[in-house]
């Protein structure tokens, strides 16, 4: 059973700001929306990876995540590149979904 979501969580105005961005504009060459990644283990709990996390970028912007160890960097790329499937959320690179 997947963990339900954090409503709580204590976000920054930018961040704010860019998830409703993100949510009403489908012009990005990238877009991720409400992104959010769970792994299942077969002798523990679930490993929430990834909690909410939403971001759109243009032709010819730099992005970089910076974070932590276990902050979700590498589990974001992997989805951005169809290795691993979101639990939640979409992922579009150029208009296609990732996931289909």
């Amino acid at each position: 059973m997947i963990p339900p979501r954090a409503e709580n969580l204590a976000l920054d105005s930018d961040v704010i700001a860019e998830e409703r961005r993100v949510a009403t504009n489908t012009t990005d060459v990238i877009r991720v929306d409400n992104f959010r990644k769970a792994y299942t283990t077969a002798i523990g709990p679930i490993c929430l990876a990834v909690e909410r996390i939403s971001f759109g970028l243009d032709y010819g912007e730099c992005f970089a995540l910076l974070g932590v160890n276990g902050a979700g960097k590498s589990t974001t790329f992997k989805s951005l590149t169809a290795e691993t499937d979101p639990t939640e959320g979409t992922i579009t690179v150029a208009g296609y979904n990732i996931q289909t």
